[in-house]
């Protein structure tokens, strides 16, 4: 069988915006009506980012940050889409970098046990199925200095020999993300699902945990992640799921 790629992708780049993922709500209808699919709105500088924990804070031209929205087929659970950004973007990184990456649960990207990358994805549902998904994807590349409290840095600071360019990385990521879409689509989630447990960070080792709910910390190992998405952690010689703003990793420097 051979695989088409869905070109063209539709690019807007923007100087600044509050949040590429605001702007494609505000906009979406009318973006809709001229481009249909796939299209990508890029900022220079986002004065409002919004990430999975909070605001995403981006040096003006240091970063990539933009939305991907996109009409997905075959997906009815949310968590599909957040793999498939996932691999894609752990694809791209463990290629160009030759360099271990992680994908943090549910789906932080990590390297050196600091976060890279971040995703913030929002879909619209019509009769219980995804009908768009807008996927905000935060990367930092060129960007220094950092909050001590964020446990971030950039590409540049661990990588500081290679020359990277951020339109060319914009273009890569979204190659591989229509590919791994691809992926999905004509082999279904059991492959996806597979490579995404494997490159989990912290999986098979035992690590530090809070819980919102019961407010203790706690120990266990990361195993996988069950059908609804959630992660299982291994507690005491049980399974555990845990659903995303129920626990936090305690990640050591």
């Amino acid at each position: 069988m051979q695989i088409k790629f869905i070109w063209p992708i539709n690019v807007f780049f923007l100087k600044e915006t509050k949040s590429t993922n605001k702007f494609s709500k505000k906009y979406l209808d009318q973006i809709l009506f001229y481009f249909k699919n796939w299209i990508i709105i890029k900022s220079e500088y986002q004065t409002n980012g919004k990430g999975q924990s909070g605001n995403w804070f981006s040096e003006y031209g240091k970063n990539l940050t933009f939305s991907l929205i996109f009409k997905p087929k075959k997906i009815y659970d949310s968590y599909i889409i957040n793999i498939i950004i996932s691999n894609a973007i752990h694809k791209f990184l463990s290629k160009k970098l030759n360099y271990p990456v992680w994908i943090k649960w549910p789906n932080d990207i990590i390297i050196n046990n600091k976060k890279i990358g971040g995703i913030l994805i929002e879909n619209n549902f019509i009769s219980k199925k995804i009908y768009i998904s807008i996927v905000g994807i935060g990367i930092n590349i060129k960007q220094k200095k950092f909050n001590k409290n964020w446990n971030s840095t950039s590409l540049k600071n661990i990588f500081n020999n290679i020359n990277f360019d951020i339109n060319h990385i914009l273009y890569n990521i979204t190659f591989f993300i229509q590919k791994e879409y691809l992926l999905f689509i004509t082999n279904g989630k059991n492959i996806i699902k597979q490579y995404y447990i494997h490159y989990l960070y912290l999986k098979d080792k035992m690590s530090n945990f809070f819980s919102f709910k019961e407010k203790i910390s706690f120990c266990g190992v990361i195993k996988s992640i069950d059908k609804k998405g959630f992660l299982l952690i291994e507690v005491n010689g049980k399974l555990k799921s845990f659903y995303q703003k129920e626990i936090k990793f305690f990640i050591k420097n």
